[in-house]
């Protein structure tokens, strides 16, 4: 989405009157769960991107307290970064508009960047000269960008990577629980694959609605999918449902001829018991990989979750979100999985 001439990526709407920013249209959000339509509303993966000579910026931003507080760690942060080189992190306060003042690189550090060969100017598939604004799991709104009468304009494609992730999964791929958003396995594994993600990630609420399924195959804005199912469904739906959702999900996303990969659950304190959950969760599993071969799409593939969280010690407190080691791990795992895949 193009609005005030910046880019807002994993944008589709910006709803009036206070500018929030949306990564689900409201005719999908409001077909979702309870806690869905809740979550729908952040910011994950949301950045706010342009291009500019001024030597220094104030951007307006508004945010609520994320509803998955008080298990939300992160809070209302906002890491800025030039192209692929991290360049600082902010907070937003939860009452009015915040107007946040980024600070220039500095002249030296200008000259240190003109300096450097075409190869080092960009990395990820970002230029140096793209500002990213990165927001996180909170809903946020935008007020103005002020450039002090420097003109700005969105990035050309060149300047950001090319081929686009639609990863849609639950909490952990929406971004729980490293300490910062951006460091969640999905971003890590782009940097690695130098693609750009559409987080279409509902903590707590990844339940493969017919919506869903029909949207994302609407889009035409995504190279390929990885859909990491089963987790936010195993205490709440049958086997039978899952089955009838999940297929839905997988074919209709297959049908665009695109390539599509199923990510089965990751493990967790109830991978592998009898409990409820335990064999839910199995049963899930196996319903995915059976998804999958009946298919038989040469565009259809399935990765084991235990083949991406390998290190159980990789986990937070709870025993069931990975913690920064863990998402790192994933994201290196995950595309070295996707790059033979794809």
């Amino acid at each position: 989405m193009i609005h005030q001439n910046l880019e807002f990526h994993n944008v589709v709407e910006i709803a009036q009157p206070d500018c929030w920013l949306r990564r689900f249209p409201t005719a999908v959000r409001n077909e979702l769960s309870p806690l869905g339509r809740l979550v729908a509303q952040d910011a994950a993966g949301c950045e706010i991107r342009f291009v500019t000579d001024s030597t220094h910026l104030r951007i307006s931003l508004s945010a609520m307290p994320s509803p998955l507080g008080p298990y939300e760690q992160q809070g209302q942060d906002v890491a800025v970064f030039n192209g692929p080189f991290f360049h600082s992190v902010h907070r937003i306060a939860t009452s009015g508009v915040t107007h946040l003042q980024i600070p220039d690189i500095g002249a030296g550090q200008k000259l240190k960047y003109a300096a450097l060969p075409p190869a080092r100017r960009r990395g990820c598939g970002f230029a140096l000269d793209v500002w990213r604004i990165c927001l996180g799991r909170y809903p946020a709104g935008f007020h103005g960008l002020d450039t002090y009468g420097y003109p700005v304009r969105p990035p050309q494609a060149d300047e950001v990577p090319r081929r686009k992730w639609l990863a849609y999964g639950s909490s952990i791929t929406n971004g729980a629980a490293p300490t910062a958003h951006h460091l969640s396995y999905v971003y890590h594994g782009a940097r690695a694959l130098g693609v750009d993600v559409l987080n279409q990630g509902l903590s707590g609420a990844c339940h493969c609605e017919p919506a869903v399924a029909d949207y994302f195959a609407a889009r035409n804005d995504w190279d390929f999918a990885t859909l990491e199912l089963g987790i936010n469904m195993r205490g709440s739906f049958s086997a039978a449902d899952f089955r009838t959702r999940a297929a839905h999900l997988i074919q209709q996303l297959t049908k665009t001829g695109k390539s599509i990969v199923i990510i089965t659950i990751f493990p967790n304190s109830e991978t592998g018991t009898t409990s409820p959950a335990g064999r839910a969760e199995a049963e899930f599993c196996a319903i995915l990989r059976d998804l999958v071969f009946q298919a038989g799409q040469a565009n259809l593939q399935l990765i084991d979750g235990a083949e991406i969280l390998t290190d159980f010690g990789n986990l937070t407190k709870d025993l069931i979100h990975p913690s920064d080691y863990g998402h790192i791990q994933m994201g290196q795992n995950l595309a070295a999985k996707l790059k033979t895949l794809l």
